[in-house]
């Protein structure tokens, strides 16, 4: 979707740079704190972490560390 907005179109930033598209997560993929594992890891990470803060209710204001 644009990450952010729900439009479902992963590549389009409506403009706004502050909405997170595709290529954002791409990068992220790419950076030696996952020793450039990927995209696909990228995205695993970031939906583990939004799991714990649903099961939560911690969307809005989600703790500093998840780590058990």
């Amino acid at each position: 979707m644009c990450y952010t907005c729900g439009c479902k179109l992963p590549y389009e930033d409506h403009g706004d740079p502050a909405n997170i598209v595709e290529e954002d997560l791409k990068r992220a993929g790419q950076t030696d704190t996952i020793k450039k594992a990927g995209v696909k890891t990228a995205k695993e990470n970031l939906i583990e972490l939004i799991r714990l803060q649903m099961d939560e209710d911690g969307l809005q204001r989600p703790r500093t560390d998840y780590n058990k």
